[in-house]
């Protein structure tokens, strides 16, 4: 792995909260970059796992040059767990919402 990935460390549980997007997309990106050069299929399966769009996937990767490639994919990870998130909630309080 990457000695720039092993420096920077696993956020703990609670530092994810206080990342801003684009410190969290730096670290992504480092990580993203590293399967690229050396596991693409365990980055089919991370992708996979996180129900990215596979057609916008595919584009990301026919971006020019590694580290593009890296930035578009790591944008597309965070923009989906983002949208989870988002309907997680709205699904929360919907719930909340109906008779018992």
């Amino acid at each position: 792995m990457n000695e720039e990935i092993k420096k920077l460390g696993e956020p703990s549980p609670g530092e994810y909260e206080m990342l801003n997007r684009q410190t969290l997309e730096d670290r992504l990106v480092l990580f993203i970059k590293d399967l690229l050069e050396h596991d693409v299929s365990r980055l089919v399966h991370l992708i996979y796992r996180h129900d990215v769009n596979e057609a916008s996937f595919n584009r990301a990767l026919g971006e020019p040059g590694i580290e593009r490639q890296a930035q578009a994919i790591a944008g597309l990870v965070i923009d989906r767990e983002l949208k989870k998130i988002e309907t997680r909630k709205r699904y929360k309080s919907n719930r909340k919402n109906l008779p018992k």
